[in-house]
């Protein structure tokens, strides 16, 4: 069968950046929470790229439309009804609300009201704009992505993602945004050992890997059409989906973080093994979203 996506890869692009972008602003905003003195400049990386990267995938996405003012004409031809268009002045609160909170943090200005009401607003808009792509699917109307399965899938894979993200800035001791008067303290404050990256990456894989097995499970119970894409799904990725969704982005992260705990639970995980599963999760979530919008897109014949 012969077909042609009507979103391409950039598409996928922006789902699995501002994804990234979210997990890491929300991850930030629980390390300046838990101790931002400890993890300052590691929590400021996170703000820092946070913007960076929704930004990036949403030029992806603008360059997939062909037409910028679209995006524009979104937010003045606001219609209350239409989820695009909530969604884009969501996306655009976001952004500026994790600017700001990336300012903020250059200036070392992270206490007071106003940093306090930008984290506050921040999580609020990063957990809308993380479920937003995933419930704009979901009112399309196909049948791959019918109900709140997805919506809830692409939230958790955004936050494992930011997680492995903000993971491999910690292992490889990246500075990338830290100004060069406080590049040297970075590494210092990622070797806190207080806050168990081990234990967020299990409960979040773990979490995933059932989201993902419950769903499909779902669709291959819900009738004849949920079924049949379901079954085109894995007739065009299974490999893929077992190989990279299924085993490299949620079984292994969740064996290996559950090893890191069993061996010594106050201690954080390795760099070797923390290198290696980040590298397995952001592989297996931009697999994930990528496959989920291609086959998602498929009209099957019998049902057109």
């Amino acid at each position: 069968m012969e077909w042609h996506a009507l979103w391409d890869i950039r598409v996928t692009l922006d789902l699995f950046l501002g994804g990234l972008g979210v997990g890491l602003f929300l991850l930030s905003i629980l390390l300046t929470v838990y101790d931002k003195n400890h993890y300052h400049k590691l929590a400021a990386m996170g703000a820092y790229l946070a913007p960076i990267l929704v930004g990036g995938g949403v030029l992806f996405l603008l360059s997939e439309l062909g037409r910028p003012t679209r995006f524009i004409s979104t937010l003045y031809n606001f219609n209350p009804q239409s989820i695009t268009s909530w969604g884009s002045v969501v996306q655009m609160i976001f952004v500026i609300l994790s600017f700001i909170y990336a300012w903020l943090y250059f200036k070392n200005n992270t206490s007071g009201s106003l940093f306090k009401g930008v984290m506050g607003f921040g999580t609020i808009f990063a957990l809308l704009a993380g479920g937003y792509h995933g419930l704009l699917l979901s009112s399309l109307g196909r049948p791959l992505w019918a109900g709140g399965m997805v919506t809830a899938l692409f939230l958790v894979s955004s936050m494992l993602g930011g997680t492995a993200l903000m993971l491999l800035i910690k292992a490889l001791g990246l500075s990338i945004g830290v100004p060069k008067n406080v590049t040297s303290e970075t590494a210092a404050a990622s070797d806190y050992k207080g806050f168990s990256f081990s234990f967020l990456i299990c409960i979040l894989s773990a979490l995933q890997l059932i989201l993902v097995l419950s769903w499909q499970v779902s669709l291959s119970r819900s009738g004849l059409e949920s079924a049949a894409t379901y079954s085109n799904l894995m007739a065009h990725y299974g490999g893929l989906w077992v190989g990279l969704v299924l085993i490299c982005g949620s079984l292994l992260p969740l064996l290996g973080s559950l090893y890191s705990l069993i061996k010594d639970k106050t201690a954080e995980m390795s760099k070797g093994m923390g290198l290696a599963l980040s590298v397995l999760i952001i592989a297996g979530g931009f697999t994930f979203k990528h496959l989920v919008l291609l086959a998602g897109q498929i009209k099957l014949p019998y049902f057109l």
